[in-house]
């Protein structure tokens, strides 16, 4: 029997890419999807992570594995956080998309630039980075760059604009941190626009954390 990947989701543009992406690193392998693109809206009209909303994608995740995922990876930043509350609740490994992008940027360099489109991704993103230079013995300055414009612009249906806003904040930020992390995996596309110019190293969580997820299955 193949193995199954289950696949948490808040954002539906995502399904398409992070499928494609499975498919292409192991193939064989069934997918399990799950997308709520409420939550997000829940955290931030609390303005922080509560227990009901750690219950909620605990949910999604139990859901998972109870359909016979062998692992489950939470594609969305914002609901990272919760990962920790959940992972000793399920039997199967529950996996963060950004875990293996922020290992690299903290080994990469010191001054590390977010940039991101949700301030709901701000918070977990820079506390997973700092939680990763402590562990190894690191000391970092985080450069956050928040364009909700951009997110508005999406949301409107103009991904021209979105792409622009992003990719001249990428040179602003360029010349100020040694690498720069892309917060959400929505914003993965950008990495074939960059200008060839911009020699700062560029990184982002879709393909790295969907090798995190075969090796994890043993593929």
């Amino acid at each position: 029997m193949s193995k199954i990947l289950g696949l948490i989701h808040t954002v539906f543009s995502i399904v398409e890419p992070i499928n494609k992406l499975a498919s292409e690193l192991m193939p064989g392998v069934d997918r399990i999807n799950i997308v709520d693109d409420y939550v997000v809206k829940l955290i931030k009209a609390r303005g922080e992570i509560t227990p009901e909303i750690s219950r909620i994608v605990a949910s999604h995740i139990m859901a998972a594995e109870d359909e016979g995922a062998d692992a489950i990876l939470v594609t969305c930043s914002s609901i990272s956080p919760c990962v920790d509350f959940v992972k000793p609740l399920a039997s199967v490994p529950v996996l963060k998309i950004d875990d293996p992008m922020t290992d690299m940027a903290v080994q990469m360099g010191d001054r590390i630039g977010v940039l991101a489109t949700a301030p709901t991704t701000v918070k977990p993103t820079s506390e997973l980075l700092l939680k990763k230079a402590g562990q190894m013995g690191k000391k970092i300055i985080i450069e956050v760059e928040l364009k909700e414009d951009a997110l508005e612009a999406l949301n409107v249906g103009d991904k021209e604009l979105h792409d622009k806003i992003l990719l001249d904040s990428l040179t602003s930020l360029s010349g100020r941190v040694d690498v720069i992390v892309l917060a959400q995996a929505s914003m993965a596309h950008l990495e074939s626009k960059v200008d060839e110019n911009i020699r700062t190293k560029i990184l982002t969580s879709p393909r790295s954390g969907v090798e995190q997820a075969k090796q994890t299955l043993g593929l």
